[in-house]
């Protein structure tokens, strides 16, 4: 029985915890990436369901991001950005398309 309770309690800290990561993901990606990709603003607008998971991960395991953001974006929070999109795009179970607007 104890097990049991224990089970559960680790499940739902691992499911709260998962919850947490995709709001600071979601967070992250509106904070960095949001200044410049807004209608208007310094480059197009983009949103995590505007390309498929292995898109988002070529992306950027090629550098092909035109601006150097290395001043302002951490290693550690490019991951986190980075898995924000994957989890959210095109092809995922929760695509995200209107994070933010056109």
């Amino acid at each position: 029985m104890k097990w049991r309770l224990a089970l559960g309690a680790a499940l739902s800290l691992a499911m709260l915890s998962t919850s947490a990561m995709a709001d600071d993901g979601a967070n992250m990606f509106l904070q960095k990436c949001g200044s410049c990709h807004v209608k208007g603003g310094q480059a197009t607008p983009v949103n995590p369901a505007d390309k498929a998971s292995i898109v988002w991960n070529k992306f950027f395991t090629r550098g092909r991001h035109t601006v150097d953001f290395s001043q302002t974006v951490s290693v550690d929070d490019l991951q986190v950005i980075v898995q924000y999109l994957k989890d959210h795009a095109a092809d995922s179970d929760q695509p995200a398309v209107a994070v933010i607007p056109k």
